[in-house]
């Protein structure tokens, strides 16, 4: 075992990257800005705490990997158990999926409940300390050798400024990373991939007025670009309440009241959300949080990386969070984390370059998934190609292909939920009929 690593940020990505690491360093110390929470409840510097979060199946598996039966105690703590295609009331270009059982199982609840438990997990591991009410100012890197040798950090709390050292330094920090900051203080460049969306999501948490039986257990109506511009999301979350989520791109105003809340769900192209708002009632107030950009660091393509200094989560890719892709990639980033160290003996001969390069692998295809659907949006700007209209035209026969094709559904889910590639959706099954005889059903 080495001796210390360090994880910059305590989020989901640095608590899964901390459990990744427990295994092959006698001390991991988390440092979190942030102060110290005792109870499963929105956190002061996550804004994106009030809005839902979506596990996908792969991070779901990934998790379970690295805190084995956390998805059994995530149900006997009140999380809801789903069927991706049974329980998924799903409107997209025009159509209402089909509903049948298939082979994505999921949990769901809202982000405070699952960071929690996650929490809980960390607080039993016993190498594993967290720092709270602390900033990273600074790298410490030995220039001459290339290799990062900890942090300069301030502490909140006494305003007293140090020096941590350690072998390994993880960046988990989020998107309001400053790595490519520190960096630059080196002299050293990372590009940055950004695709402008400019998007609002809006949420409300609501209870039903009375006990009622709904045949689904999530309501989504995609925004169809560019016909339709708006979309909404209703989860079930735990404690018989349900997460309302309404969303606008390029620019659009978020409703700020009840009134423009209800106006939006009324211009949606069918009227579930607002037959749902009829029947409840609503038990907070409007959250809103705004993404000006979806942006990927391009760490794999940057010269002299410090060895021994490993961005990941958000503070490397940040993704359209309607996707529902952060937590997951960030958990499959672990898990490829704690591979790399069970393969490796030292620390110094391009252990973080072989790294980075192998999440920009893991990253390209959720990232490719959420800006191709991003330039339909006639006011997203991307770079034209045959090849981007090829995306749009295919995926978006997909789409309405896989409304009442079980087949096409099924496939279409795991390619969502990052268990297979989209190759997965070239199957001759898949192909023949969008190509040659797929026909609108109405």
């Amino acid at each position: 075992m080495w001796e210390k690593a360090i994880v910059i940020g305590g989020g989901f990505a640095g608590k899964l990257a901390a459990k990744a690491l427990s295994s092959y360093f006698q001390q991991v110390n988390i440092l979190e800005a942030d102060r110290e929470y005792k109870d499963p409840v929105p956190r002061k510097r996550i804004p994106q705490s009030y809005q839902p979060h979506v596990l996908l199946k792969s991070g779901e598996e990934a998790i379970e990997k690295l805190f084995p039966q956390f998805t059994v105690e995530l149900l006997e703590k009140g999380s809801i158990g789903s069927n991706f295609t049974r329980d998924l009331k799903w409107h997209h270009f025009d159509f209402w999926k089909d509903r049948f059982k298939g082979d994505l199982n999921m949990v769901q609840q809202s982000r405070p409940m699952l960071e929690w438990q996650l929490q809980k997990r960390i607080d039993k591991v016993s190498n594993i300390t967290i720092r709270y009410e602390t900033m990273v100012n600074q790298l410490i890197i030995n220039r001459k050798e290339n290799k990062i040798l900890g942090v300069r950090i301030k502490s909140f709390k006494t305003g007293m400024e140090e020096e941590l050292y350690a072998d390994l330094v993880v960046d988990a920090s989020g998107f309001g990373s400053k790595s490519i900051d520190w960096l630059k203080a080196y002299g050293l460049e990372v590009k940055e991939e950004k695709v402008w969306i400019q998007l609002f999501y809006a949420t409300r948490l609501y209870r039903l007025k009375k006990q009622e039986r709904l045949d689904w257990t999530n309501l989504l109506i995609s925004p169809s670009f560019p016909e339709n511009h708006n979309g909404a999301f209703i989860q079930t979350i735990e404690e018989n309440r349900f997460s309302v989520t309404i969303s606008g791109y390029a620019n659009e105003s978020a409703p700020q009241t009840n009134e423009e809340f209800i106006a939006y769900a009324q211009s949606l192209p069918v009227p579930d959300l607002i037959n749902f708002l009829y029947k409840a009632e609503p038990i907070s107030d409007i959250k809103i949080h705004k993404i000006p950009y979806q942006v990927r660091r391009r760490f794999d393509l940057a010269k002299q990386i410090p060895e021994g200094f490993l961005v990941i989560g958000d503070a490397h890719c940040r993704f359209d969070p309607l996707f529902g892709q952060g937590i997951s990639v960030a958990a499959l980033e672990a898990l490829e984390l704690q591979s790399f160290l069970q393969q490796t003996t030292r620390l110094d001969t391009g252990f973080t370059r072989r790294f980075h390069k192998k999440i920009a692998k893991l990253i390209a295809t959720p990232w490719d998934m959420a800006i191709t659907e991003a330039f339909r949006h006639p006011n997203i700007k991307g770079k034209n190609s045959i090849l981007l209209q090829f995306k749009l035209w295919y995926t978006k026969r997909v789409y309405q292909a896989s409304a009442h094709d079980p087949f096409i559904y099924t496939r279409l889910a795991r390619v969502m939920n990052l268990i297979r590639t989209p190759l997965h959706l070239f199957h001759p099954k898949v192909v023949i009929p969008i190509v040659f005889g797929w026909k609108k059903k109405v």
